[in-house]
This record gives structure tokens, C-alpha cells and sequence, in this order.
């Protein structure tokens, strides 16, 4: 015996609304907040700050940059990033005995290259060459191309008179940059403080003739 149409449409509508129902306890309610993402986690006064003080340092506005670094050092004065940004800063700007100050008690393995080179150029700036020679043999032993670095180190050699050493440097540097005058004259320098005149003199005679 068949149902009866109006039976059927009673069925048909309880289990649309039963469907319904179950799909209802499926989706999570609107007012549910999913939880957030490590990308979409807050950022922090200090980090917002140190990101600031780069973009200004980029932009040379050295002095708003400064401000912004202190400002983090105020509320947190072991910050590695801003101990070392504002260093960076003051050496850039020529303050060589603050930005020495400011990084002192960071410990060198926290610096990158360009930080321990600066910190070497730090040492120099206070005639203390012992850890400017050291930090920048041990850079050359990584990089032993990079002639700025190596003139550096031939120069504090030579200052130091550890006229062999700088001897090397500076030819290093002159067979790779055979045409840069003031090398060769700095080279025929060391050579005439080494005693080793004749050599000098030709040392002096080619960058003249140059």
C-alpha cells in the first residue's frame, strides 16, 4: 500500500531538518577564533622599534635612528640588536669612543662579519692592534680575497713592525692589484723600514712612474 502523499511530505521535511541540523553542528560557530598562526603573531614594541631604527639607518637619518635604539636600550639594555645597531651607527657617524662603549660586554661570537669588522676597526681607532690583527687574520683565513680587509691588516702589521707580515700582505695585495700606486708605496715604506733598500727604491720609482 503506497503513502499517502501529505505522509511522504511530513518524512521528506524531518529529514531535511535532521540533514540540517547535522550540518549546523559541523561548522564552527561564528563567534569561535581560530588561533592565530606564528605568522600572525603580534609584533612587539621592541621589535617594531629595531625594525624602525634599521629602515631610518638605511634612509641615513642617523640621528632619529640613534633615538629609536636608545629608546629599546631604555626598557631592555642587554638587547644584542640594538647594542649593536647603535654602534654601527655611531662608528658610521664618526663617534668611534661611543660606539666602542656601546659595544662593550657583547661577546664577538654574537657579531657577524661586518660587527667584527667594525669592532676591529674600533680597536685600531684606540691604537689597541693586538685584537684588530687577530679578528682580522681570522676573517682573512675565510675570505682571503677581500683586499680592503687585507690592506687593513698590512697596515696595522706595518705600524706594529711586523714588517715580514706586512711585506706579504701588501705584495698579496699588489699581484692582485698591480696598478694601485698607493699600495706600492706603502709596500716600498715597509721595505725601506725593513732595511731592504734597494727594493724600496724600485718600490718608490715604479708607483712615481705609474
Amino acid at each position: 500500500m503506497r503513502p499517502r502523499p501529505i505522509v511522504t511530505g511530513f518524512i521528506a521535511c524531518a529529514l531535511f531538518l535532521s540533514s540540517a541540523r547535522a550540518a549546523d553542528s559541523a561548522v564552527p560557530s561564528p563567534s569561535t577564533t581560530p588561533a592565530p598562526s606564528p605568522t600572525e603573531a603580534d609584533i612587539s614594541d621592541t621589535a617594531a622599534r629595531i625594525e624602525l631604527a634599521k629602515v631610518l639607518t638605511y634612509d641615513k637619518k642617523f640621528a632619529e635612528a640613534m633615538d629609536v635604539y636608545r629608546q629599546v636600550l631604555a626598557t631592555d639594555p642587554e638587547n644584542l640588536e640594538a647594542k649593536i645597531g647603535l654602534s654601527e651607527v655611531l662608528y658610521w657617524t664618526g663617534n668611534s669612543e661611543a660606539a666602542a662603549e656601546t659595544l662593550k660586554g657583547v661577546p664577538e661570537d654574537k657579531l657577524d662579519d661586518k660587527g667584527k669588522l667594525m669592532l676591529a676597526d674600533l680597536f685600531v681607532a684606540k691604537k689597541d692592534y693586538e685584537p684588530a690583527i687577530r679578528i682580522f687574520s681570522t676573517y682573512l683565513d675565510r675570505k682571503p680575497d677581500d683586499w680592503v680587509v687585507r690592506l687593513k691588516l698590512a697596515d696595522v702589521q706595518s705600524w706594529t713592525k711586523r714588517y715580514p707580515e706586512a711585506i706579504a700582505s701588501y705584495e698579496a695585495i699588489l699581484r692582485a692589484r698591480p696598478h694601485d700606486r698607493q699600495v706600492r708605496r706603502k709596500y716600498g715604506m715597509v721595505l725601506s723600514w725593513a732595511g731592504q733598500n734597494e727594493k724600496a727604491a724600485e718600490q718608490l720609482r715604479q708607483s712615481l712612474n705609474e
